[in-house]
C-alpha cells in the first residue's frame, strides 16, 4: 500500500518557488530518507505533504486521500525539528508525550489505563521513564527532542514523519532510536525522515531521495557519503552535506 504519494509539487514563498514538481513516494513497512544541503527544500516537502504549508501546484495524498481531506490524524506520528518545548505552560514530559494519545481519545473523557501504559512505554523506549514528573523545560536540548520523539511513538502511529530527529542525540540513543524505527517497521509502519547525516539511522533505510535547490536529484539506493572511498557515481552534493547525490 502507498502511504505517502507526492505527484508534481510545487511550493511557492514570495513568488519564490522552494519546490519545483517534486515527487516522492513510500510505502508501507518501507523507510525512505528525505537528504539534502540545508535550504535544499526538504523541511518544506514535509509540511506540504503534512498540509502545513500550501501546494501551488501538484497534489500530496496520505493513504490515498489528499492531504486536505485526510482525517485520520491519529495514523501520523510527526517529529519535528527541534522546538522550544520548554517555553509557554510549564509542562511535564509525561504530559508533553501524552498529548500523542489526543487524537485517539473520546474528548473529554479522561486517559485511559492503556493511554497511560502507552505513554509509559513511549519514555521508557527513548530512556526517559525516570524523568517522566519533570518540567519538559529542565531537560537539554537532546532531551527534548528524545520527548518528542515519544510523543510521536506514544500516537502508535501507520505512519512517521521525522525532520532531523536526532539532532542533539547522543550516539548511543541515535542507536536505540534506530532499534525502535526497525521495530514499527516490521509492524508495517511507514517512515519518512529527514537527515542530514543518517548515522546509525542508515541500516534500517531501504531507499533515499535527494533533493537539491527545491529538484529531486536521486531516488533510489541510499548514496554514498563523501570520503567513504574514492568512487562518486552519483556525482557530490554542496559541501555542507555528506551526501552525493545523482
Amino acid at each position: 500500500m502507498t502511504v505517502i504519494d507526492v505527484r508534481g509539487a510545487t511550493v511557492r514563498y514570495d513568488k519564490r518557488d522552494v519546490l519545483h514538481g517534486v515527487g516522492l513516494t513510500v510505502a508501507e513497512g518501507e523507510a525512505v530518507a528525505l537528504l539534502g544541503a540545508n535550504g535544499s527544500g526538504k523541511s518544506t516537502l514535509v509540511k506540504a505533504l503534512l498540509g502545513l504549508v500550501p501546494l501551488s501546484s501538484g497534489q500530496a495524498l496520505l493513504f490515498g486521500r489528499p492531504t486536505r481531506s485526510f482525517r485520520n490524524r491519529s495514523w501520523i506520528g510527526y517529529v519535528p525539528q527541534r522546538l522550544g518545548i520548554g517555553g509557554g505552560v510549564p509542562a511535564t514530559v509525561s504530559e508533553v508525550v501524552s498529548a500523542g494519545r489526543l487524537a485517539r481519545r473520546r474528548i473529554p473523557f479522561p486517559a485511559t489505563a492503556e493511554d497511560r501504559r502507552i505513554v509509559a512505554d513511549s519514555l521508557a523506549s527513548v530512556g526517559l521513564a525516570d524523568r517522566a514528573a519533570e518540567p519538559v523545560a529542565a531537560l537539554s536540548g537532546g532531551q527534548q527532542q528524545r520527548v518528542l520523539i515519544a510523543r510521536a511513538l506514544a500516537t502508535r502511529p501507520k505512519l512517521l514523519v521525522m525532520d532531523e530527529p536526532t539532532s542533539g542525540v547522543d550516539a548511543a540513543n541515535q542507536e536505540l532510536f534506530a532499534k525502535l524505527l526497525a521495530e514499527r517497521l516490521a509492524e508495517g509502519c511507514a517512515v519518512l525522515i529527514v537527515m542530514h547525516e543518517l548515522g546509525p539511522l542508515a541500516d534500517i533505510i531501504d531507499r533515499a531521495v535527494v533533493l537539491s535547490d527545491g529538484h529531486v536529484t536521486h531516488d533510489g539506493p541510499l548514496p554514498t557519503p563523501r570520503g567513504a572511498d574514492g568512487d562518486h557515481p552519483h556525482g557530490v552534493l554542496p559541501d555542507d552535506n555528506p551526501w552525493s547525490g545523482a
